[in-house]
């Protein structure tokens, strides 16, 4: 009979940590029954369409924020999990607070918890909080990082058990990247047929450090920038490629459900993020076989060998970024190259078999410790 396990996220946008919820949710063997739980809001409808097309069962709980009313809300979700009696509870934290009711709802309902922890981004992290997480993570059964960088932090900023932190990397379906690009698609993205075309793929966030390509974008003349993502950024970096003169060369593609065929129409993949827990959109252009610039920065230095598999450069460094670029564009066979190795490591080591192997050994891990418990 399968067991029932129930996962949880607070997010309301379909991003690179939901893909690789949802993705995990795909890969479990028939052993286990999921059940997603999200925000009772609007906001989550893409990710719930995607587990209702998984098969998954979606179930809408009250939005639990931070404060004392997300501590109120967190009695009925642990009334419920007691009730329903899950044999795990999967939380998926975008930040180190997020779904902290939701974790402790199910600690207090006696259910085995597991957390997932994509990213630290910067924050300041309060004293009443900090002993919070802390007697918290006392409970939790295991965290599972998706990079040792994510895992040092827990375990150096945080104070949480190291021996309940195990990393676990992002993965991707290599299958999604063996086609080609629609014709057409990279006159669409780049403007004209004659010119090179870089393209990232990110949230329009401060994060992931467009105004740095796009600085670097003016200083390369006759190349097309592709950005594909929607964000609160969006505004302030259309006026930014408006002031340097490169608004016909820097191309705004907004939210994109085609990610594969955007990156075998482009030339160079570039991700100038300022931070990164394991970055999904770095996973797909190794998969896509594309030659890759992007930050020197935890988790993503994870992935990419500077020179063997991609083109590490400083964060917030414009003028490193254009010269990465520029030695890129100049040089197929170094393209050719860094793109191949890339695809190599994918198939090796950041595959959604592999992630979901590792995930589901944690679990039986957990239980077992809880059947020697209670004997």
């Amino acid at each position: 009979m399968a067991r029932s396990i129930f996962f949880y996220t607070d997010s309301r946008e379909l991003g690179g940590a939901e893909l690789s919820l949802l993705m995990l949710i795909e890969g479990l063997g028939p052993s286990w029954a999921p059940t997603l739980l999200l925000d009772e809001d609007r906001g989550a409808t893409a990710i719930a369409e995607r587990a209702e097309a998984l098969g998954c069962p979606v179930t809408r709980e009250p939005p639990m924020p931070l404060g004392l009313a997300g501590a109120r809300r967190a009695i009925k979700l642990s009334r419920m999990l007691r009730a329903e009696r899950p044999a795990l509870f999967h939380a998926h934290l975008s930040w180190p607070l997020a779904t902290k009711w939701a974790l402790a709802a199910a600690v207090r309902a006696r259910v085995p918890t597991v957390a997932t922890v994509q990213l630290i981004p910067e924050f300041e992290l309060g004293r009443s909080s900090y002993w919070q997480l802390r007697a918290l993570a006392t409970k939790v059964g295991r965290y599972i990082a998706v990079s040792r960088d994510v895992a040092v932090e827990l375990e150096q900023r945080f104070r949480w058990p190291p021996g309940k932190i195990e990393v676990v990397y992002n993965a991707v379906s290599l299958d999604r990247f063996d086609g080609t690009a629609p014709d057409g698609l990279r006159e669409e993205i780049g403007g004209d047929t004659g010119r090179p075309v870089v393209l990232t793929c990110a949230r329009l966030d401060q994060q992931k450090g467009h105004p740095v390509l796009i600085r670097a974008a003016a200083a390369i003349p006759g190349v097309a920038f592709a950005l594909a993502g929607e964000g609160p950024e969006r505004g302030r970096l259309e006026a930014l490629a408006a002031q340097l003169d490169i608004s016909d060369r820097v191309h705004f593609l907004g939210y994109r459900a085609d990610i594969p065929q955007l990156l075998e129409a482009a030339d160079v993949f570039a991700l100038p993020s300022l931070y990164e827990g394991s970055s999904l959109a770095v996973l797909e252009a190794m998969a896509a076989r594309r030659a890759i610039v992007s930050s020197r920065i935890g988790g993503t230095e994870e992935l990419i060998e500077d020179g063997e598999n991609g083109i590490l450069v400083p964060p917030g460094d414009a003028d490193a970024l254009t010269a990465a670029l520029r030695r890129l564009l100049d040089d197929p066979n170094l393209r050719g190259r860094l793109g191949g190795h890339a695809r190599a490591r994918v198939e090796r080591d950041f595959t959604p078999d592999a992630m979901t192997r590792q995930v589901e050994r944690i679990y039986g891990e957990l239980l077992a410790d809880g059947r020697r418990d209670v004997h």
